[in-house]
Parts: structure tokens; C-alpha cells; sequence
């Protein structure tokens, strides 16, 4: 059976997409699920957050995938069942060459052909722009993951994704399918936030998954390169993500 590949994105920066991807990837891998994290983001903050090095693999995995093994581009993050394909600054080449090459929508999913019957699951964080990179992506997987912040601008940037989801089913055959929106940064205390939920549950309804709150510990983990369940899996932010995945383990069932 061919992994589940799952892209984390939005069109809109800072909505907590590397923190979503690491910390639902690491929560399966513990579940005992064979899961790769790709980082198809130039900032590499995947590898940063895993207290790993940003290298140029997705670069070399894109550009020249039918020569060598693309085995050699996969890291061990020192957490069992948990492997990375990190990105840097070079990733956003790679995206040039795509295009300039006029690659495939399919680049993506040609390159992980091998990789795809080796884990369970295999997850995207992608850039926050349509550049190419990001569409190849959605179109290699499954499923899709808008994370947004609670807070008014959210919404352009989710019907931008939804949008895009739209033209890649109509126009390029996508077979996946959106998995929900998930609203991040939730306060509870403030009426913003509330009020900020209730709109997105008016214009997406059922698509809306359960809010992840907002938390310090979630920065705090990215700063020392642990997950949140290498820091506190019993805090509340750990019970958000729990039943993400939960909801994602359900997919393959």
C-alpha cells in the first residue's frame, strides 16, 4: 500500500504550517506509523524545528530524480518512524527550473514513486505562494490541510487554496481531496478569536476542523528542536493536535 501523502498549506504566511507538519508527523510516528516529512518551503524551518541542519535535498530530489537513489536525501531525525527530506534556500531554484523546464504537475509525485511504498504516511509543508512547487505538490497528495489563523485576513488567503484546489481538480484531474481547514492560534479569552471562528465556521462549515490554541510552548519547542510531545504531551495544545490526528489516522482506515 502507497503512503498517504498529506499537503500542509495556505497561500498566507505565519498561519503555523511547519508547526502543524512536524507536530502531526512526529504524533504518528510515535503511533508507530513510517512517516516522511518533505519541506518544500525555502525558509527549511522543517529541519530547524526537528533540531536537524537545512540541506539542499529537495533540490537535488526534484531536479535530477531519475538519476541516483532518493533514499540518499532522506534524514534520520532521531525519532523513531520519523524521517525528513529538508529544504533550504535552493528549494526556491528548484521551483524555477520546474517551470523553466515546464516540468509535469506530477513532478512531485514522479520523484517519490519509490519513497511512497516505504511509509505510511508522507506529509508536504509548502511555501505560502503559487509558485508551481506548491501545486505539484497538492496534486501529488491525497489530501490537503489549509491551517488559518483566527483572525479576519484568514479567510482571502483560505479561498485562495480553495480556489487552487478547485482548478487542480477541473483542470489537471486532482483525486484528492480537502481534509479541512484548521484553525490556528485560537484564544479563548478574546472575542477577536471567537468572533474570528465563527466566520470561518460560517463560510466553511463542516470543512472546519477543531481549533489548535494558541500556545508559548509551541515557540518554545521550535527554539529548543523538540516536538510538542518531546516537551509536554499532556498539555492542551498536545490534546488539539491529538485529535488532528486522529481525524488524519481515520483516512487510511
Amino acid at each position: 500500500m502507497s503512503a498517504i501523502k498529506t499537503a500542509i498549506s495556505n497561500s498566507k504566511g505565519g498561519v503555523g504550517k511547519t508547526t502543524t507538519v512536524t507536530t502531526i508527523g512526529h504524533a504518528l510516528a510515535i503511533q508507530g506509523k513510517r512517516t516522511l516529512i518533505i519541506d518544500l518551503d525555502p525558509q527549511g524551518q522543517c529541519a530547524t524545528v526537528l533540531g536537524l541542519n537545512p540541506e539542499p535535498c529537495v533540490f537535488n530530489l526534484l531536479i535530477s530524480p531519475s538519476t541516483g537513489n532518493p533514499h540518499q536525501w532522506v534524514r534520520d531525525t532521531g525519532r523513531e518512524n520519523l524521517d525528513l527530506i529538508p529544504g533550504d534556500r535552493s528549494t526556491a531554484t528548484a521551483q524555477i527550473v520546474l517551470n523553466a523546464e515546464n516540468r509535469s504537475i506530477s513532478a512531485v509525485s514522479d520523484a517519490l514513486v519509490s519513497l511512497s511504498k516505504e511509509y505510511d504516511y508522507i506529509l508536504f509543508d509548502t511555501a505560502p505562494s503559487a509558485g508551481g512547487l506548491q501545486e505539484r505538490a497538492i496534486w501529488a497528495s491525497n489530501l490537503v490541510i489549509i491551517p488559518a489563523a483566527t483572525e479576519f485576513l484568514s479567510i482571502d488567503g483560505i479561498r485562495q487554496m480553495a480556489q487552487l484546489l478547485a482548478d487542480l481538480t477541473n483542470q489537471r484531474a486532482w483525486q484528492g481531496t480537502l481534509l479541512g481547514v484548521l484553525p490556528t492560534f485560537y484564544d479563548t479569552v478574546t472575542k477577536h478569536s471567537r468572533v474570528a471562528m465563527q466566520s470561518l465556521k460560517g463560510t466553511f462549515g463542516e470543512r472546519l476542523l477543531a481549533p489548535i490554541r494558541r500556545s508559548t510552548i509551541l515557540r518554545e519547542c521550535a527554539a529548543d528542536g523538540q516536538t510538542i510531545w518531546e516537551k509536554d504531551p499532556d498539555c492542551s495544545v498536545a490534546a488539539d493536535y491529538t485529535r488532528l490526528v486522529n481525524i488524519l489516522m481515520k483516512e487510511r482506515r
